[in-house]
């Protein structure tokens, strides 16, 4: 089963000059933990509820999306097997992955998604173990 089979295809975003504040009342509106960071269609960073508290509350209120965001962006392709997405998510342990092609956002796959597809329970159980292992700098 391919990423484009059960990702979501409808994913809010913010810009780079949105104010963090803004962006976390839309987070905790939808109750989402982070929101992909587009300029001109392509996908330039994310933003986590941990950047906010961490890059933001904890130096200043006002700041906006590009001073907290994460610019280092871990993707996946519609065309990557679930398999490959789910080692992604386990290797850099995360829990979402946006789905690039092109350049430009075109959905968002998260480990729901791949709890969905019942035969992948397997690999959603390895990725989810993966993830929460404690890392070791």
């Amino acid at each position: 089963m391919n990423v484009k089979d059960v990702m979501s295809k409808e994913v809010v975003t913010c810009n780079p000059q949105d104010y963090v504040n803004e962006v976390a009342d839309q987070m905790r509106t939808l109750d989402i933990g982070c929101l992909p960071v587009l300029s001109n269609k392509k996908l330039v960073g994310m933003i986590t509820d941990r950047d906010i508290v961490t890059r933001s509350v904890a130096k200043d209120a006002k700041s906006k999306v590009e001073d907290v965001m994460t610019k280092s962006i871990i993707s996946v392709s519609p065309d990557d097997s679930t398999a490959e997405a789910s080692i992604i998510m386990a290797r850099n342990q995360v829990r979402r992955l946006p789905v690039v092609e092109n350049s430009e956002l075109v959905g968002f796959i998260s480990l729901a998604d791949l709890a969905f597809p019942f035969p992948h329970v397997q690999e959603v159980s390895n990725a989810m173990e993966s993830i929460s292992e404690p890392r070791h700098y």
